[in-house]
């Protein structure tokens, strides 16, 4: 969870001075956050348009926010994605995970079987999914579970899909042992990786709701870059609330300073050159039982359904008239010929991408673009292997270029969204997504969105209405 990104945002804030109190004071209690003036103002729009959908006054509502019930926690729930919104990647402060994988989780490995693990404020899952990956290398399989949440129910649709851009791979230069599948436009973590990995709504505000339903206790707990954005007092309540779920012998791993001014009871700090960690000392176990593993939920592995890579098309034969036809058919079958190269070529370009040969994957995607220059899959492949060393204005001409050959063309929208995110073009970036979100509209669930990638309609529709803060 971090700041607000919403384009309410933008406007003049036109919250009066009882009202910013009050909002500012219910903004702290539901969600823990420090007042600004950018989500206060998407805070009272907010309210107004979910007063306006339940046909009550904007008083009772707010009145509704302030109660201490089920009804008030729903709501805290349905309107946080407009407050919250993550930044996130794989693999974020490599000497980090590297300090997890050689000394944290072996030193942990005993204390019960199996593991939990918590990435708490997980956004849309990035860290979580780093989290699994580093626990694979370490545990046994079947050894360990993880959980993520997130207050936002957006972001914890598109972490069960565990489908992202290339740029969520910034920094690891390595798609880490095969488990994190790269494609040439999305990348998509592994299965024996998503059966590790449970995903839920939780708000880390609510006193209630720990620990988190299904749970027990955990024997690591990762919260980084979530503090930051809270008040002093729900920084503390927080910290208190995770340092009770923590098993005995557990590690608490915040972010940098976020403990800053915070008395950490029961746990013992330690330092690392990678950061600080906080370890509940084992002696409180003398008389704790390890919870049975049946009392511990497992996660479930999602599927879906295989389709198919694209197939060229066949022109209709015409009718033979002597020699002219045979020369036409000549002239069909060398086009024939040469859309079939450039597909095959596209398809080696595409394996050369994933196995990390970016170099000879581009040479190849320009062979394909030469044979067949009318086809837009061509200028999407090279535009994202464009995109991946960096050649951002490269990658948005060819990617044009497709459009022009094709305006409706799935990939090249997908790909010309995710490249404006990159760009820091927001605007750009969600008027391109929404585009193709409608162009998506009615299609087959199970059909392929991105051929080359293996990503369905029905993946790529959850993530454009994540990316876009709609609900599903």
């Amino acid at each position: 969870m971090s700041a607000i990104s919403n384009l309410k945002a933008l406007r003049p804030a036109s919250v009066g001075g009882d009202e910013h109190r009050r909002l500012g004071a219910l903004l702290q209690q539901g969600l823990g956050l420090a007042p600004t003036r950018a989500n206060l103002s998407a805070l009272a729009d907010e309210c107004r348009h979910r007063a306006h959908g339940m046909g009550i006054a904007e008083p009772a509502y707010l009145d509704l926010l302030s109660s201490d019930g089920t009804s008030a926690r729903t709501e805290w729930l349905a309107i946080a994605p407009v407050l919250t919104v993550g930044e996130t990647f794989l693999f974020r402060d490599p000497a980090l995970w590297d300090l997890v994988e050689t000394r944290l989780l072996p030193g942990i490995k005993a204390l019960t079987r199996p593991l939990w693990l918590w990435s708490a404020g997980c956004s849309t899952g990035e860290e979580a999914y780093t989290l699994a990956i580093v626990a694979s290398r370490v545990l046994a399989p079947g050894s360990f579970t993880v959980l993520g949440t997130d207050v936002n129910s957006n972001a914890i649709t598109a972490a069960r899909f565990g489908v992202y851009t290339p740029w969520s791979l910034r920094g690891t230069g390595t798609t880490r042992d095969g488990l994190v599948l790269s494609g040439t436009q999305a990348v998509r973590i592994h299965d024996d990786v998503k059966k590790t990995v449970r995903f839920q709504t939780h708000n880390l505000s609510d006193a209630s709701s720990f620990p988190p339903p299904g749970t027990l206790s955990f024997e690591y707990i990762v919260c980084r870059n979530v503090l930051i954005y809270m008040t002093q007092n729900a920084r503390t309540d927080l910290i208190s609330a995770l340092t009770n779920c923590l098993s005995p012998g557990g590690i608490l791993m915040l972010g940098h300073g976020e403990a800053s001014g915070i008395s950490v009871n029961g746990l013992k700090a330690e330092a690392y050159d990678a950061g600080v960690i906080y370890r509940k000392p084992l002696r409180q176990a003398l008389a704790v039982a390890a919870p049975p593993a049946s009392a511990r939920t497992r996660a479930r592995a999602g599927g879906r359904v295989a389709v198919e890579d694209p197939r060229t098309r066949k022109s209709q034969k015409p009718p033979a008239i002597g020699g002219q036809y045979r020369a036409f058919e000549s002239i069909q079958r060398r086009e024939g010929e040469e859309t079939s190269r450039a597909h095959a070529l596209l398809l080696e370009a595409a394996s050369q991408a994933r196995a990390g040969d970016t170099a000879s994957a581009e040479r190849t995607a320009t062979a394909a673009l030469v044979l067949n220059p009318l086809s837009p899959e061509p200028h999407v492949l090279l535009a994202a292997l464009l995109a991946s060393r960096d050649a951002f204005d490269d990658s948005e001409k060819a990617l044009k270029r497709a459009l022009f050959l094709d305006p409706a063309s799935i990939p090249a929208l997908w790909q010309l969204g995710a490249l404006y995110k990159m760009m820091k073009r927001g605007p750009q970036a969600t008027f391109i997504f929404a585009r193709l979100l409608a162009r998506l509209e009615g299609l087959p669930p199970d059909q392929d969105a991105l051929p080359f990638d293996n990503l369905s309609i029905g993946e790529l529709n959850a993530l454009l209405r994540s990316a876009l803060g709609e609900t599903q």
